[in-house]
This record gives C-alpha cells, structure tokens and sequence, in this order.
C-alpha cells in the first residue's frame, strides 16, 4: 500500500513540477513579442523596406525620364531642325556651328532653357549627320567632325532607330577632363523627318546624382537594368559581367514583373523588390534577411537566450524531484541490457517495477521486443527471397561481351562466303548489343532514334519489301535527354502485335516535333489499332502506375511490364506532371505519342 501511495504522490510532484514549466514558457512567450506581435513586427519591418524601394524607383524613374522628355522636346523644335537642315548642307569639313555663331547662339538657348527645367543635365548636345555639333553645360574639348561620326553613342542611336537610347555610365567622351573619374549617363536620340535622318541629340546626367538616389540605405543593394539586360547601375568595371547572383535576380524580377509594375519576392535568405520603370527600365532591390530584420532577430535571441535559462531552472527542479523514480529506471535500463535477440524476451517483469511510468515503460518495451521479433522474422523472409531473385537473375545474364565478339565471329565467316545479308544483320544486332552496354539510365533522342533504326533494319531482313518505316526528328530536339530503351519497344509492339490483321505492306513512321519547352514523338502504323477492351486495359494500368510512383510505392509496381507501359512508367519517373503519353487507335492504324519537357 505504501508503495502506490508512493507513486501517486511522484507522479503529482512530477505534474505541478511540469506545469510550471509550461506556464513560464507561456508567459515568456506572451510577454516578448512571440506569435502575433512578432509576425506584424517583420510585416511592418517589410513594408517600410517596400515603401523605400518604391521611392527609389520612383527617384530613379524621373532621372531617366527627365532626360528622355529633354531629348523629345529637343526633336520636335523647329530651331533645331532648321539648324541641322543648314549644318548638313554644309560642305564644309569644320564645324557648322563654331562658323555661324547666331545659329550656334539660338540652339545654345533652345537648348538652355529645356534643360535649365530639371538643373541635373550636366551637357546637352545636338549633332549633324555629318559630324556638325553644338552643345550646352560643362565644358568639352574640341573634335574634328570625322571623331564625332565614330562615338558610340551615335552608332547606339542608329541601331535603336529613333527611339531612346541610354547608355552608361561611363568617361564623358567630349569632356575636356575624361580621365577625371566622373560618370555620367547619357540618353540620345536619333532625329528623322519621315524616314530621314538629320542628326542626334544626346542629353548626360551625372551618376553621381543617380548614386545619390540610389544608395540611401547602405545595407541595401539596387541594381537598374536596361530592356536588353545590360546593368546601368550601379557602376561596375567594363571588363566584369554581371555575376550570376545579380542574373539569377533580374531573372526571378522579370517573372514576377510579367503582370505587375512592382513586385516583392522572398528569396532563400534575401528579400527582392522590383519595379518597371518607364523607358523600358527596370530596377531591382536587394537585401539579406538578417540584416534586414537584425534588430528583430535580437530581440527574438534575447527572448530566447532567457527563456532557456528559466527552463534549465525548471528541469533542475523536475530533476530533484524525479529522484524518485531513479532507482526503478536504472532496474528497467538493466534488464534492457541483458536483452537475448534469440527469444526477444524482457528479463523483467513489469510488476517488479515500483512507479506507474517504469511499469508502462516495461509493457510497452516489452509489446516493442514482440514487434521487433515479427520484424526480424519477415525481414530473414524477405531476403532470402531477394537472394533467390538474385541467383536467378545471374544465372540468366548473359554476357553482351561475349555476344558481340560471337557476332563478330559469325560476320567475318559469312563475309568470306559472300553472305552480305548476314554481314549486315550482324552489324546491325552488334550496333545493338552495344548500345545496350552502356550502363547510363538516361540518352538523347539521336542515340535512341539510331538505336531503333538498327532495330527495323533488321526487321527488313525478316519481312523484306512487306515493311516500310519513315523517320522524321527535327535537329533542334535529337539532344534532349531521355530515359534510355523507351522508343523501340513502342516499334516493337507496332510489327508484333500491331500486324495481326493481313497487310500487304506494313508502315511504320516516326515523326518528332516541339512546341516551347515540349518535345513529343509519334510512332505511327496502319495495323489493326488496339481493341477497346487494350485501350481501356492501358488506361487503367497507367492510372495504376502513376499513382503507386506519386506515393513513392514504386517497388509494388511489376518489373515484367513491357511495351507501351514500360515506355509510360520510366517516362513518368522522370516528367511527372510534363508527361506526355497518347494512344490514338482505328481500324486504320494506331499512334503512340510520347513527350516531356525540355530541360536546360
């Protein structure tokens, strides 16, 4: 009587000892900002980086249209064509504009007054199709007219036809100090009247101005690209690409931008913002998490760092307490110990044990050593049975070495008595055999297609002019990779079963195609087609397979499939969801499609 009085006043201390436990850690919890309060913390953490992102695109989308509006005015002023139309008149190899001052001096204040509006432009320059120019803002160096036709911003603005052009940033090109280490941007147009051209206009903005906007937050990362996704910002070196992180970037920016101006991706551990800017821009943010949301985190390890102190405090008073139990455990821990793997038996019955848990623990260790017998029993089973599959299996192997070199022999001895045909045939079944050595799972469409071929080859041996077949691959889709010995069985069950009904002559097409990312190729005949009761047979068994490979039950499937679902199962294995697998049957014939996506 004394001991279960014992054990229910253990099992009372161990329950108030726990409860409290759980009611510190609840209150901890409640009281630091766990849960609600610390998701609405990283979700206002995260709109105010949104909010920033937005004002930089939006600062970085007036930089650039600001220059794009100066060079539209620019185009369309009647001053400045007629100053062009008079330059490229001009014989003469000098400069237009420093020969006719009054000119020079009306499109100076044309010019002058477009870009007095933003006070960021630091040049604004006109140029004739002959190498006339005039420009306004910081001062340049004089160049002959044949320098100015070889500036790659010209040459820029001829292969955009008339629309904008923004190049950048880079070494002002008309700057008396060049070698400086100032940037700028530049934006340029070509002018045309109907389908004419008369000249260019260029309009430079420094990026210092654009850095300024840009680097507000110096723990985040802003990158702006052009449509063709060339970065202009921020600066990098001419002979440095853009690195695969920023690449990888832009790509996942775009794909979000599809349907949207602005987008805001969580990314493994970095949190991307992107925004369309007109001009055909766009401008990524980047930053990591952790730095993101570093005061946060702090606020979180302090959390808890004294949550686990106060756990600790509890567990060393659970632990004083649980001395009670401490004699019963070490008994049960021995007996387990002394556990015979022959009979599966506990050495100690549950009633020696003096508390309620060690007396459950010892039911249920000893409920565990009957599972474990069962286990091992169906486990010996089971391997003897895989051991008799083995032996089986090796002693029906045979050697595709030894093959070979026996076809080899037997095409040498028919060359000498002038059999041809058995020559070829070799050749084909040898081309075969190795083929069938390689131990790769998976092979391009080429060597699968060339695979079959040899097949029908030898097909013509046996049915002679009675069978015809067509091969027809598109170059563009022989190198996807596909699981290997997936096209000829398709062949195969075309000449021996497709066949049965009388045929004068049996044909055979193999015709390949893609669409997108998809590439399918159908095995046509114009045998008999699969009866309906085949079809529905085919249909269910596919179900079947898909659905034992989806729960990862693969090992249940039948390894004797052949044919049709042979192709669909290992196909399947490596599509999922891209598979492509048809049966189209008539009186007429019968086609198989089989496809999958493309991968890079």
């Amino acid at each position: 009587m004394k001991a279960i009085v014992k054990r229910r006043t253990l099992r009372k201390n161990l329950f108030w000892s726990f409860a409290l436990i759980v009611i510190l850690i609840a209150g901890l919890y409640l009281l630091l900002f766990f849960g609600r309060d610390y998701k609405s913390s990283k979700t206002r953490y995260l709109k105010d980086w949104e909010r920033l992102v937005s004002q930089i695109a939006s600062q970085t989308d007036d930089y650039f249209t600001s220059m794009n509006n100066i060079t539209v005015q620019l185009v369309y002023s009647n001053i400045i064509y007629e100053s062009l139309a008079a330059a490229n008149a001009d014989t003469n190899s000098s400069n237009f504009f420093d020969d006719n001052s009054q000119i020079k001096k009306n499109c100076s204040l044309i010019m002058s007054a477009y870009s007095s509006i933003t006070n960021q432009a630091s040049r604004v320059s006109i140029f004739g199709i002959r190498g006339d120019y005039c420009s306004v803002g910081s001062s340049r160096r004089n160049l002959r007219t044949s320098d100015i036709l070889q500036l790659d911003i010209l040459k820029a603005s001829d292969e955009k036809g008339g629309a904008l052009c923004i190049r950048g940033p880079f070494p002002d090109p008309l700057s008396e100090n060049r070698n400086d280490g100032r940037y700028i941007y530049s934006a340029s147009r070509i002018m045309k009247y109907g389908y004419a051209s008369y000249g260019y206009v260029e309009v430079q903005q420094p990026y210092e101005a654009l850095h300024r906007i840009c680097s507000v937050s110096p723990d985040m990362q802003v990158f702006v690209y052009d449509d063709s996704g060339n970065m202009l910002y921020p600066l990098r070196n001419p002979a440095q690409n853009s690195s695969e992180q920023d690449l990888l970037r832009l790509q996942n920016v775009k794909q979000h931008l599809t349907h949207a101006d602005s987008c805001l991706i969580k990314a493994d551990d970095e949190i991307l913002g992107g925004a369309k800017l007109k001009n055909n821009l766009i401008l990524v943010a980047a930053e990591k998490q952790s730095v993101l949301y570093s005061n946060l985190y702090q606020v979180r390890n302090t959390t808890v760092f004294f949550t686990l102190i106060v756990c600790f405090l509890c567990i060393l008073i659970v632990y004083s307490v649980s001395g009670y139990t401490a004699q019963s455990v070490e008994k049960l821990t021995s007996a387990v110990k002394k556990i015979n793997f022959q009979d599966y038996t506990l050495p100690i019955s549950p009633e020696e044990c003096t508390t309620d848990e060690t007396r459950q623990l010892a039911e249920a260790t000893g409920h565990m050593l009957q599972k474990l017998k069962q286990f091992a029993t169906l486990t010996s089973e089971a391997q003897a049975r895989e051991l008799q599959a083995t032996i089986a299996a090796l002693q029906s192997q045979i050697n595709p070495h030894f093959m070979n070199n026996t076809l080899a022999a037997i095409s040498s001895s028919a060359m000498e008595s002038g059999n041809m045909n058995v020559v070829y045939m070799c050749s084909h079944l040898s081309r075969m055999l190795l083929y069938t050595l390689d131990g790769e799972q998976e092979a391009t469409l080429d060597s699968e297609v060339e695979y079959t071929r040899h097949y029908l080859e030898l097909m013509r041996y046996r049915y002679g002019g009675g069978l015809k077949y067509d091969i027809e691959i598109p170059p563009a889709i022989l190198s996807v990779r596909i699981p290997r010995l997936i096209l000829q069985p398709l062949v195969e069950n075309c000449i021996y079963h497709g066949f049965d009904c009388d045929r004068e002559l049996r044909v055979i097409q193999i015709k390949g195609e893609q669409k997108d990312r998809t590439w399918t190729v159908r095995v046509i005949d114009n045998g008999c087609g699969f009866s309906r009761e085949a079809l529905q047979k085919i249909t269910a068994d596919q179900e079947k397979i898909r659905g034992l490979l989806d729960s990862g039950r693969s090992s249940f499937m039948r390894s004797e499939e052949l044919g049709v679902l042979n192709t669909f199962s290992r196909l399947y294995i490596r599509q999922k969801e891209h598979t492509v697998f048809e049966i189209h049957s008539s009186t007429a014939g019968a086609t198989v499609i089989i496809g999958g996506q493309i991968h890079d």
